[in-house]
């Protein structure tokens, strides 16, 4: 685990009770205080890193002055459980991220013309009507994902030494007008503007660091330690297909280098500007098979320098406990299916004590270097594919149903089939110009809690397949 997976999260709970003897719903003399000692157990051991607080305001006016405590909280929940009192009014009137949660049947009057107000305003507020409690969980465990987002740390590692003319005319036939490109075009001020809105928003620190700090810290693993890890992977592989067992130990020790600056600097993600390093310097090592090993062990290694993806992954991580894939998806409109593709990934799906997925050791499929993974990703469940973008402050998200792994030479080493019902739906809502090609694939239909998280954040929100995607 990382050290925002034991922050604790102060939640403040209000109930909405109307005061004893006066009539209206949902009715004279109702036990609220026997319904929140119903609640309370349910959320503590749901939510065993939140810490509850519950009070109860009869009025409008009990209300404002009771709000005005409510920034010593990492969240705000609101039970509305009377009808007509004007407590979630005035939670409403205050604009910030929080909960409401109607108690069926009791404030459920207030709450209709409420989410009205709520959507056409566009206010960071989760609503909740349903008759399922874990709804509710799910919502209040999107305040503490905040807190956790906010007490980040993600180690970036970055070279913006000046290449040659030759090298930078490589680098461009190389890249084309991809991704990567841009964000060397973008050079040291377009990152500063970048992460200082990260910062922002969202709350989370990066730590710059460069190729010297690289070497220091693969130079200085342990290669007693290194051989282990690459005799241990090299074991539970189904087979090691290109690389030479000295590629796959130089690998184990960039995993080991990696990790040991993660424990340094008490972080909780660290991304590398990998293949700009490779093709403009003397790197040759990816940290493919680094990452890989992370996101088994609970951390987020995530690939070049990509650092809304990585943002990306630490969400899915802290909300479902579980790894992301970070790919370059391909789209084939003959089959309906859309095809996550890249060279580093996950065996651990579903959390570190999860079982492995089969893999292979392969090299990395662009250039043929180093050592890279071919993981067999589970099939027959549905997956959730998110990106954040920091810049823009949007969320773009779709589902599929993962069908199969393909085997290619083409592209990049792990590739999982996702079939969607119209696959032209997903090219033509896909916005390159915000998100780029990189998009992050998890296990679970997580649709609603990711359009909660980005209304807590006020964050535009594109579901790509959709004939409406806007919401």
């Amino acid at each position: 685990m990382s050290y925002a997976d034991h922050v604790k999260s102060n939640i403040k709970l209000v109930c909405c009770a109307r005061k004893k003897g006066y009539p209206g719903w949902p009715h004279v003399d109702f036990d609220h205080e026997g319904m929140m000692n119903r609640y309370l157990p349910q959320l503590q051991a749901a939510l065993p890193n939140c810490q509850f607080t519950v009070v109860y305001y009869s009025n409008a006016e009990e209300a404002q002055a009771g709000f005005a405590d409510n920034d010593q909280y990492d969240g705000v929940v609101i039970f509305n459980a009377t009808h007509g009192i004007g407590v979630a009014n005035e939670f409403v009137r205050l604009g910030k991220p929080g909960v409401i949660v109607d108690e069926l049947y009791a404030g459920s009057g207030d709450l209709v013309r409420l989410n009205t107000r709520i959507n056409k305003e566009h206010l960071p507020i989760v609503v909740v009507a349903s008759s399922d409690f874990q709804d509710t969980i799910q919502a209040i465990r999107l305040l503490h994902v905040r807190k956790q987002l906010a007490s980040s740390k993600i180690v970036l590692f970055k070279n913006f030494e000046p290449i040659s003319e030759s090298t930078e005319a490589f680098l461009k036939e190389a890249l084309g007008t991809g991704s990567t490109w841009k964000r060397y075009l973008a050079g040291p001020e377009g990152l500063k503007d970048k992460l200082n809105k990260l910062k922002e928003n969202f709350g989370i620190e990066v730590i710059l660091k460069t190729k010297a700090d690289l070497e220091r810290y693969y130079n200085g693993a342990d290669l007693a330690e290194a051989q282990a890890v690459a005799d241990r992977w090299l074991k539970n592989a189904e087979g090691c297909i290109e690389p030479s067992k000295e590629d796959v130990f130089n690998s184990a020790r960039m995993y080991l280098g990696l990790k040991h600056c993660v424990e340094e600097e008490q972080a909780d993600a660290v991304s590398v500007d990998c293949i700009m390093m490779f093709y403009t310097t003397d790197l040759s090592v990816y940290p493919c098979m680094s990452h890989s090993q992370m996101c088994d062990d609970g951390l987020t290694g995530t690939c070049e320098s990509d650092i809304d993806s990585t943002l990306t992954q630490l969400a899915i991580r802290y909300l479902t406990g579980r790894a992301g894939f970070i790919s370059d998806p391909v789209i084939d409109t003959a089959t309906n299916q859309i095809i996550y593709a890249h060279c580093s990934a996950a065996t651990k799906w579903f959390g570190p004590d999860s079982a492995p997925s089969p893999y292979f050791l392969r090299s990395h499929s662009e250039d043929h270097n180093s050592t890279s993974i071919q993981t067999i990703m589970p099939v027959g469940m549905t997956v959730t594919t998110v990106k954040m973008d920091i810049e823009t402050h949007s969320m773009a998200l779709h589902t599929a149903k993962a069908v199969g792994n393909v085997t290619e030479e083409k592209g990049c080493r792990t590739k999982l089939a996702g079939e969607v019902p119209d696959a032209q739906v997903l090219l033509d809502n896909w916005d390159t110009d915000v998100f780029s090609w990189h998009k992050v694939t998890f296990y679970g239909d997580y649709r609603k809690d990711f359009l909660n998280l980005a209304k807590l954040y006020s964050m535009k929100t594109i579901q790509e397949d959709r004939l409406n995607p806007g919401c």
